[in-house]
């Protein structure tokens, strides 16, 4: 971690920051195994949401956040990430914090309107985790393509797998980012939810029992819960799923993110230890719901900068032709005009923007989720001779 960074940050942020960070290091001991030298792989996976290219408005990302989500980001020797935009920048940017020991692979973004300019990827450290030289986003083939209803679809967000290596185990790490499209069972949307999980799942445990390899499959499923659709599309292709007792969204109340494997015998092994699996939940320490106080003028700033482009795009509209699309789109700003300034003016509704939204696009409103896995096999091995 480069901690010297944190020299450029005006007085009273940096000590803010410096706070923090010592409370997310002491929370990160708590919560996570040590790493160590060549016995366990701690890995994870987290969408660290729209990271980071503020279209949405609600940020962009406090320079310390940036040093926050390398903290944690350190603790593991491989993790997989979700919702990194288009522009790389602040990639590379948390990469200079985390130094050279890390490296990242990533997709390129995936366009249409579902993929959102979305990229997939990992970061791993390079002395516990090794690139085994091939990396591809998945396509499925024509019999296995994704029905909703009237067109057959690839993902709305094509996944992506990696060959790694970490002590004994050589394993294909694959990522997704599930499309959502509606809460509701009984729409399309939710359908085409479940056969993209099913899509995935049985088009890598084909290809890992063909292999004889060991495929870990991790990302944002978008799994409300176990027992439903979702989760049964993972089990059916035989990915055994680490069942977390914790939800992974802000509030704990979804299963979004999961970690499953398709495995040989006896290959993945939880590590030996008190706890081998969890979900950080990071908002206990960093940005905590006591907290506005101290970020309010980031909070103020953030709402500013909303108001104000949404003012330019109100002028840009007024000066349109005059239409029915000109109109609606006119009632529909001047309501979220409204509706900001209310925000920006109460201190009720700008705690509730902070609790619901802002913090949320600061961190992220999934938690980090993790596992620990034995990747020391020598006595196997030993004993087979």
């Amino acid at each position: 971690m480069e901690y010297w960074k944190l020299k450029y940050l005006e007085p009273g942020k940096r000590r803010r920051a410096i706070g923090y960070l010592k409370a997310l290091r002491r929370f990160l001991d708590e919560q996570l195994p040590k790493r160590t030298a060549q016995g366990t792989l701690v890995l994870g996976t987290w969408n660290i949401r729209n990271f980071d290219n503020n279209r949405f408005g609600n940020g962009p990302r406090l320079e310390e956040t940036f040093l926050y989500i390398a903290e944690v980001i350190s603790r593991f020797d491989a993790i997989a990430v979700q919702e990194i935009c288009r522009d790389l920048r602040p990639m590379d940017r948390l990469m200079s914090i985390l130094g050279d020991e890390y490296r990242f692979i990533l997709t390129d973004v995936t366009e249409g309107r579902s993929g959102n300019e979305e990229r997939l990827g990992f970061i791993y450290h390079r002395d516990k985790v090794s690139f085994q030289g091939i990396a591809g986003e998945i396509v499925l083939p024509e019999k296995m393509l994704i029905s909703d209803v009237t067109h057959k679809l690839q993902f709305a967000r094509t996944p992506f797998a990696c060959a790694f290596q970490s002590g004994w185990l050589r394993f294909m790490l694959a990522t997704v980012h599930i499309y959502y499209g509606s809460a509701s069972k009984k729409s399309d949307a939710y359908q085409r939810r479940v056969k993209e999980i099913e899509s995935v799942a049985r088009f890598l445990a084909k290809r890992a029992a063909r292999e004889d390899q060991t495929y870990i499959l991790v990302g944002d499923f978008n799994i409300e819960k176990f027992g439903d659709a979702t989760a049964d599309a993972l089990e059916q292709a035989k990915f055994t799923i680490v069942r977390n007792r914790e939800g992974s969204n802000r509030t704990q109340t979804k299963f979004y993110d999961q970690i499953s494997f398709w495995a040989r015998e006896g290959e993945v092994r939880m590590a030996k230890t008190e706890r081998a699996n969890g979900v950080l939940r990071l908002f206990d320490t960093l940005f905590r719901g006591t907290d506005l106080d101290l970020y309010d003028n980031d909070v103020d700033a953030t709402l500013a900068a909303k108001l104000a482009a949404m003012d330019a795009e109100q002028q840009a509209w007024e000066a349109k032709k005059p239409s029915k699309t000109r109109t609606g789109k006119l009632k529909r700003l001047a309501e979220k005009l409204a509706k900001t300034r209310q925000v920006r003016a109460d201190r009720n509704l700008r705690e509730a923007y902070y609790l619901n939204e802002w913090r949320t696009f600061q961190l992220s409103d999934h938690l980090p989720l993790w596992v620990e896995l034995d990747v020391d096999f020598a006595e196997d091995y030993l004993d087979s001779l």
